[in-house]
């Protein structure tokens, strides 16, 4: 349960990393052809480094459970041949 909510908030995260980094264009307020003001080079660069963290910590908390799932298996794997050499 506890990593559904983190792997939400990971998510959420890079979600609204996505968003900072459109919303100059969606929003219209970074002219087509004008040099970049300096709200959407804030608005992108913040929304990057919020993607990044996101992605990355989504994937990190992802491998980590995977480890987990395969350290279990292994572990149940290893006992019953114990077990069965009995």
């Amino acid at each position: 349960m506890v990593i559904r909510l983190a792997l939400s908030g990971l998510a959420a995260i890079f979600a609204i990393g996505a968003w900072l980094i459109a919303a100059p264009f969606v929003l219209r307020y970074q002219p087509a052809g004008a040099p970049w003001t300096g709200a959407a080079r804030m608005d992108v660069a913040v929304g990057a480094i919020l993607a990044l963290a996101g992605f990355t910590g989504f994937f990190a908390a992802l491998a980590g459970q995977v480890r987990g799932l395969y350290t279990e298996a292994d572990r149940r794997t290893s006992g019953e041949a114990v077990v069965a050499a009995e």
